[in-house]
Order: structure tokens, then C-alpha cells, then sequence
């Protein structure tokens, strides 16, 4: 087997690519890599490797082309690694990002087959000798455990991580038993909630980005900008166009209100699964806001899921807590970086 680096997957049939490795969802497809590689801002290359003609592995690589950090949340400094593990002064031109730079997301696009680890080796031993050329270090940014594990043996466990955060999911989302088959604890969280939805009047709805989009984007900025992350309804805008240009995705708008209190919730739906992506809420704090809030995060996504057929739902890296209570099963985030010095001595080492 050899593996041979590829600045594009455009000669990959988009089936065969997703079906390597679809941990990442909608942020992981043939289509949205595609997007990717037109981003200016980072020079994509992906280590390829077949047997017999089958394709085992379609690894991305991205080395942003300039100093800055787009997104301080791929800044491996921010991560929480152990003191003394990433240099002071290590700037994004110096890390080889191995399976995203985007989404907080990442997969390795690695068939599942018994000797995987062995094709992963080979595919990071060339990627090494590729960031060696560079001094740069090799970077995994927010993957999955499964993954993880295996580029901590690929790597001779010389790599350093930290979990990142937790992804929620709710698993059969669209049974219509769901709720009847969760703990004890989990149905009288749910049964508060629709207390609470009912006593409001939240009004609901469902549109497309297309009807949405002007409104959702102003209180999707609105709210990003209060809660300390700066935005304006002209990038939000651009995020989900592009998402709404990915071709195997549709994005929705779940509407909600109730007295002085309104908020929408932009969606992804690609295959059997929803993905929530960006909430927007206003209105004074209270039962209102709380039952708008309520409606928007889980109950309207969960009578989507039913009434579309979708499997489950992802729910994002934030609220936790919330999201536990009411079924959720977390799944770890990691970031690991091989050093500039590790990332040589691999290079330079067998597959």
C-alpha cells in the first residue's frame, strides 16, 4: 500500500468518500470539505490510500496560509494541554491540522477494517514528513474518542491531549416512545417542561432558511453578540448560505414566542439526522424566555425528528447540563498536538 497526498477530493465519488468515516456528520461530508478547500485561508492536501482499488483512507491536512487564528478555538495555546507542551509564541502556520481547521468537528475519513491502525500509521507517517519539511507540528483538533485512540497509538502515544468538550446527541430521536422509554428522572424534567411551554402559549413554527433567513440572522447576532462573541447578521448569513449550498444538506429555522420573549434555532438535516446549529433569543428574562428557550432546544427539534423520520440529533458542545437531564449522551471532544520535535522523529520512522 502507498499513500499519495491529494490537494482536492473532487475525483472522489462522494458515496465512497462518506462512507469511510461519518463521525462528524454534516461538517464531515464529501460536499463540505469540498466548500472547504476553497477557503483561501488554508492550503488543503489529503494523504490517500487504496488496496486493490478500494479506498481506505482520504485524511485531510490543512496548514493555514498566514500567522493569525481565524477561529481562537483551534489556537492549540487555548486548549488547556499540559504547561510546556505548545511554545509561547506557536502560530497557526506552524501546526498541520490533521482531520478539520472548522466546525469543532473532525473525522479521519478511515475505513473501519481490521488493520486500520496500521493504514492510519502509514497515512500520519507521511503527513509527518510533510509537516517536518515546514517545522511545523501535527494538530488533531476536536475528535471523537474512537479517533483519538487511534492516532494516540499511531503516534506511539508521544502525542499530548485534553478533552475539549462533550458533543450531545439524543439518540432515536423520532420514537414515538422515546420519552416513555427514559429513566424516571428524565420524564419528570420533560413533563416541567411542557408545564411551563403550555402555561406560556409558546407559539411554534417551522420555515426554511431561504423565509427565515433576514430575521433568524439578526437575533442569531444579537444573542452571539451578548453573550460575548461578536457577530453581525451579514456572517451569519454567509455561514448558513454556505450550508445551504452544501448539497446533501437542508437548513431550517424552528421558530418560537411567547409574551415579550422570541427565538429561533437554525437547523441542519442531512441524511437521518438533525443537527442543531445557531440560537437566537430575546425578550426579558423570565417563564416566557425560559419557555421559548425550552421549546426551541428540545421539544420542537424532538417533534421534527418524529415527524421526519430522522434517528437522532446532535445538539452541540455546550449546555451540558440541560442537555443531560433531558437524555442526552455525551461523547468526548479531544485536541492532541504532536510536537514540532515528535512530528520529525515520526517522519522518520517506518509505517
Amino acid at each position: 500500500m502507498t499513500t499519495s497526498l491529494m490537494e482536492s477530493i473532487r475525483g472522489l465519488r462522494p458515496e465512497e468518500f462518506d462512507a469511510l468515516d461519518d463521525t462528524a456528520g454534516a461538517a464531515g461530508c464529501h460536499h463540505r470539505l469540498r466548500q472547504r478547500e476553497s477557503d483561501r485561508r488554508w492550503r488543503v492536501r489529503y494523504a490517500v490510500r487504496r488496496e486493490a482499488g478500494r479506498l481506505l483512507a482520504a485524511v485531510p491536512a490543512y496548514t493555514r496560509l498566514g500567522a493569525g487564528w481565524p477561529d481562537p478555538a483551534y489556537d492549540p495555546r487555548r486548549w488547556g494541554l499540559p504547561a510546556g507542551t505548545v511554545p509561547d509564541d506557536l502560530t497557526s502556520d506552524r501546526c498541520l491540522f490533521v482531520g478539520g481547521c472548522a466546525d469543532l468537528r473532525s473525522a479521519l475519513h478511515l475505513a473501519p477494517t481490521p488493520d486500520s491502525e496500521q493504514v492510519l500509521r502509514g497515512v500520519l507517517v507521511r503527513l509527518a514528513g510533510t509537516a517536518a519539511e515546514a517545522d511545523q507540528c501535527l494538530a488533531f483538533p476536536y475528535v471523537f474518542g474512537p479517533a483519538r485512540r487511534l492516532l494516540a497509538h499511531a503516534c506511539r502515544d508521544r502525542a499530548v491531549w485534553t478533552r475539549l468538550g462533550r458533543e450531545a446527541r439524543f439518540a432515536e430521536s423520532g420514537a414515538p416512545d422515546r420519552e416513555e422509554r427514559a429513566v424516571s428522572r428524565v420524564r419528570g424534567v420533560l413533563r416541567r417542561d411542557r408545564r411551563l411551554i403550555a402555561a406560556a402559549g409558546v407559539r411554534t413554527g417551522v420555515r426554511g432558511w431561504a423565509d427565515a433567513g433576514d430575521d433568524a440572522a439578526d437575533l442569531i447576532a444579537r444573542h452571539n453578540t451578548a453573550k460575548g462573541s461578536p457577530d453581525r447578521p451579514e456572517f451569519v448569513e454567509l455561514r448558513h448560505e454556505q450550508w445551504a449550498l452544501c448539497e446533501p444538506v437542508r437548513v431550517i429555522v424552528l421558530t418560537a414566542s411567547a409574551g415579550t420573549a422570541r427565538g429561533v434555532l437554525s437547523a441542519l438535516v442531512r441524511r437521518r439526522e438533525l443537527e442543531l446549529y445557531e440560537i437566537g433569543l430575546t425578550g426579558q428574562e423570565g417563564p416566557d424566555r425560559i419557555a421559548v428557550y425550552l421549546a426551541l432546544l428540545f421539544h420542537q427539534p424532538w417533534a421534527y425528528a418524529r415527524a421526519h423520520g430522522l434517528d437522532s440529533i446532535r445538539a452541540g458542545l455546550s449546555a451540558e447540563v440541560p442537555k443531560k437531564s433531558r437524555g442526552a449522551v455525551l461523547h468526548d471532544v479531544y485536541g492532541g498536538v504532536l510536537s514540532a520535535a515528535d512530528t520529525k522523529r515520526l517522519a522518520d520512522e517506518r509505517p
